[in-house]
């Protein structure tokens, strides 16, 4: 016998979380097939090689733990998703569609000349935007599955305010950079800056929290 609309909301909503892992899964697999295999006969010549790909391999990482990193908040929050409706459907496929954009991304990073410094802040750029677009489009999502009540009786109160914080250290961190790109091309510092800080508010207000809790 079919079940009534809660459970069919319920499945979806967990189909929902296995198609986002799956989608994820593949984007990570999809940077790892574009690293270029380093050559070389002889030990010295190999070394060399993997020297002058080295850019290409801290692309890579990089993608990687902004990637891993999205996917850890995003598991974090939906996995307490009881039900699924048309807006969470369309905000996570946006939030898909950054994901699947970062391979090309990446490749942005590492294309090879020398080019200046307004080429670079575009390549750069792009790739920061995507991350600022990418937590836009999760915040959104926490947000919508609060306000209609989407979530499990089991979810943890300060979820979407820690989820909050986390993407607003993206959003100022890689929001920031695309300006300060075209001044100087170390703005990738504000990558790791912008998270670090936010983390650290959100730490200090979970201690916060916790000392205000009765006892």
């Amino acid at each position: 016998m079919l079940g009534d609309g809660a459970d069919l909301e319920s499945g979806a909503a967990d189909r929902l979380l296995f198609f986002s892992d799956a989608v994820v899964a593949i984007a990570l697999t999809l940077l790892a097939l574009e690293l270029p295999v380093p050559d070389g006969k002889t030990t010295g010549a190999f070394w060399h090689s993997v020297q002058r790909y080295d850019g290409n391999y801290s692309a890579f990482l990089i993608s990687f733990v902004v990637i891993a990193a999205a996917w850890g908040q995003h598991h974090h929050v939906m996995r307490f998703a009881e039900r699924s409706d048309a807006r969470l459907r369309t905000l996570d496929m946006l939030w898909l569609l950054t994901i699947v954009l970062n391979p090309f991304a990446t490749k942005l990073l590492t294309t090879e000349g020398h080019d200046s410094l307004a080429t670079h802040a575009l390549r750069f750029g792009f790739y920061a935007l995507l991350q600022v677009l990418a937590s836009g489009a999760f915040i959104a999502m926490v947000r919508h599955m609060v306000a209609r009540g989407l979530q499990s009786p089991l979810t943890p109160p300060r979820i979407a305010s820690e989820a909050s914080w986390q993407g607003i250290g993206v959003i100022a961190g890689f929001g920031l950079s695309i300006p300060v790109f075209f001044v100087t091309r170390d703005a990738w510092l504000l990558w790791i800056a912008g998270p670090v800080i936010a983390g650290q508010v959100m730490r200090r207000d979970r201690r916060r929290a916790a000392a205000d809790r009765p006892r």
